[in-house]
């Protein structure tokens, strides 16, 4: 039973802090403060999901995605959003976009929590 309620708690806190990371990221883009967006990015057909965050940063030409296994990769905005098959997802639990950037030949695979797609897609659409 303590285990029941462990996972219901941890459920039920992790909704809550992910809407109040949310709306703050918000808050801090409309006031053009640099934010981080946790993510998970494939590069490549033959390339595995690496865990990282994308770093947006307000009147910049792009984002760039950031992790300690992986490097920096930058991706400029302008591109266009795709649908990924869903068996190529790393994760279930989050919202999974192919983003292909300008000029560029394979789509980058993104997979973040569903709340933050809006942003994501206002950073990499927008100028």
């Amino acid at each position: 039973m303590g285990e029941f309620i462990g996972e219901l708690v941890a459920l039920f806190a992790d909704g809550f802090l992910r809407r109040y990371h949310v709306a703050r990221s918000r808050r801090r883009l409309a006031a053009g403060r640099p934010v981080r967006v946790p993510c998970s990015v494939r590069s490549g057909p033959g390339h595995g999901y690496v865990n990282g965050s994308l770093r947006i940063t307000p009147g910049t030409a792009g984002v760039a995605f950031v992790s300690r296994e992986a490097g920096r990769l930058d991706l400029p905005a302008g591109g266009t959003f795709h649908e990924p098959e869903p068996d190529t997802w790393h994760s279930q639990d989050w919202a999974a976009t192919a983003y292909r950037p300008p000029g560029a030949g394979d789509p980058v695979h993104l997979q973040v929590d569903t709340r933050y797609l809006p942003l994501v897609h206002a950073a990499l659409t927008g100028p």
